[in-house]
């Protein structure tokens, strides 16, 4: 009986978390991101190399913040990479088929451009706590820039159960699967994940921003050299592949009937969540994480947040083209991480390639666990001070075993409705401030366009001269 009634209660939490998506997060995401790339003349495409130069450039004198750039994305991506890129992929493709890929790409599309203007308000609305560090993100600019207090509370709320779903739940979860079958018991996998995060935690983001700028580019190079050797082993099936991925994505050459419009519907849902999972594309995540970098202007803070979405979705999409044309995500009995493991051991030939793939997650899986400490506690503080952040850190470190034990598809909806509710929340402000992302931006791109003109004016009147 109990069993049952759980069944149905998780069957519940996905029908509502589909619920959400098809109707307010598939919509909201798509029109303000067409009107969003439309009136800043396509800044996730045309500024993305800007975004790179400003990542890797040294820090310029007058810039103030806490860590530099690179710490910053190293630390947004620590919550990006791991299982939203790899059980991750799993997930959406045995979910919503091989189409989920394809709405991921449009997701992350419109996502980056919102995520550009949410970074951009973060810097702009951001302000020094008690400890003297910066804080922002979307609870400071819906307070702030537009009021809306109440709005601000709720999203700081689901911050917390987000905290709590996916950097906590879901990361000891997906490590706990492939690791039991090598035998280690998940109440270990638990208690020595609380231990490690424990330990960085407690000493406070600067070592987050540490440790995340030292391992997320080792792994990530590491992960996706190897899914790359694995794609390049089958290039015969590349075209193929991405020919499965439209027609699932878009119904193939008739798109009537209930079956088909079901399965359109799946590929669409899940490829939404697992791009607002993996790319945190809009949640309103990044900004958070990067208020308190090193800046001496927000359009330059939102301009290097480009950079973040379009390393993730390479990712995403090489370890899906491995899942495909591996012929993993149709195999009977795999699921989340065992999936993708199983892949990367027939790709690469030995069992090389399912160590690369759980060391990756169980590392990947730590940093995420670390930034979404981070986002708890900036949360945290600003709905009751700095005083319960220590009592909220040690909470998130007590229920990190239990995520071991955890049913993955729960985990996993819990995650996806957390988030989802702080995209909604996010896009409030986003939307409503509109006016002022594009008067910075187009401010800003306007003054740096001048200052390239009289440089090169300047140079050729010395040529002349």
């Amino acid at each position: 009986m109990a069993e049952r009634t759980e069944v149905i209660f998780k069957d519940l939490l996905a029908h509502f978390n589909e619920l959400i998506t098809l109707y307010f997060v598939f919509p909201a995401v798509v029109l303000l991101g067409i009107y969003l790339t439309f009136r800043l003349k396509c800044v996730q495409l045309s500024k993305l190399k800007m975004g790179f130069f400003h990542l890797f450039k040294k820090e310029e004198k007058g810039a103030e913040g806490d860590i530099s750039h690179y710490e910053a994305i190293a630390s947004v991506l620590a919550g990006n990479f791991g299982t939203g890129n790899i059980s991750g992929m799993a997930i959406a493709l045995s979910m919503g088929g091989p189409g989920a890929l394809v709405w991921m790409w449009v997701m992350t599309f419109f996502g980056a451009v919102i995520q550009y203007a949410n970074c951009l308000l973060g810097v702009k609305y951001r302000r020094k706590n008690a400890d003297g560090e910066f804080v922002g993100g979307p609870m400071y600019y819906l307070s702030e820039g537009l009021g809306l207090k109440p709005v601000a509370v709720a999203f700081s709320l689901f911050v917390i159960l987000a905290a709590f779903s996916v950097g906590n739940f879901a990361q000891v979860n997906s490590m706990a699967l492939p690791l039991a079958a090598l035998g280690v018991a998940p109440w270990v996998v638990g208690l020595v994940m609380a231990f490690c995060v424990g330990v960085v935690i407690i000493g406070g983001v600067r070592n987050v921003a540490k440790i995340s700028s030292a391992v997320v580019p080792i792994m990530a190079l590491l992960y996706l050299g190897t899914a790359l050797f694995i794609i390049a082993m089958h290039l015969d099936q590349i075209f193929p592949a991405f020919k499965l991925m439209f027609q699932a994505a878009l119904g193939g050459s008739s798109i009537v009937g209930g079956t088909l419009g079901f399965t359109v519907m799946k590929a669409l849902t899940s490829g939404f969540d697992r791009a607002i999972f993996a790319a945190d594309a809009g949640t309103g995540v990044v900004p958070i994480l990067q208020a308190n970098a090193k800046t001496k202007h927000p359009v330059i803070d939102g301009v290097v947040a480009l950079t973040a979405p379009f390393m993730v979705m390479v990712v995403c999409t090489a370890t899906a083209l491995v899942l495909i044309i591996t012929g993993a995500f149709t195999t009977p009995g795999l699921q989340s991480t065992n999936m993708v493991a199983y892949a990367f051991k027939h790709g690469v030939g030995v069992s090389t390639g399912s160590f690369i793939v759980i060391s990756s997650l169980v590392l990947f899986g730590y940093t995420t666990a670390l930034a979404w400490a981070s986002c708890m506690d900036r949360a945290v503080g600003y709905l009751f001070g700095r005083k319960l952040v220590r009592p909220f850190q040690l909470l998130y470190i007590l229920l990190i075993p239990v995520g071991a034990f955890l049913h993955v598809d729960f985990v996993w909806t819990l995650a996806d409705i957390a988030l989802s509710s702080m995209l909604v929340l996010n896009l409030i402000g986003v939307a409503g401030l509109s006016k002022e992302v594009i008067g910075e931006s187009r401010e800003f791109f306007s003054d740096q366009l001048t200052t390239r003109k009289l440089h090169a004016d300047h140079k050729s009147g010395i040529s002349r001269g």
